[in-house]
């Protein structure tokens, strides 16, 4: 089993790419690695409580955040989430110089 590590209250399984493929991980908190793909997408959504979420890829998984980050095409960044499948749902985005967090 890949080794763990602790972010905020929960335990992240530290994956690689091809790990999540065989979709073992589906459900299941991890933390991934690598270097965005293309330009993030960020989104207003006004809705009862307006609120933005951001999508991007990384490894040609889809990563969705619940905010907006200051991110780009290129950066080398860490997500902590939860694998759904397809992509991870974000509740962190660690970056060089910012450490971006989502209520839970």
């Amino acid at each position: 089993m890949p080794k763990r590590v602790k972010f905020g209250h929960h335990y992240y399984y530290i994956v690689l790419p091809d790990e999540l493929r065989d979709n073992k991980f589906r459900g299941k908190n991890v933390v991934l690695e690598g270097i965005v793909e293309d330009k993030p997408l960020i989104e207003f959504l006004p809705m009862e409580l307006p609120s933005y979420r951001t999508t991007f890829r990384i490894n040609g998984l889809k990563i969705e955040f619940s905010g907006t980050p200051h991110i780009g095409i290129g950066e080398q960044v860490k997500v902590y989430g939860r694998f759904v499948g397809d992509g991870i749902i974000a509740k962190a985005i660690e970056t060089e110089k910012a450490l971006y967090v989502s209520e839970e």
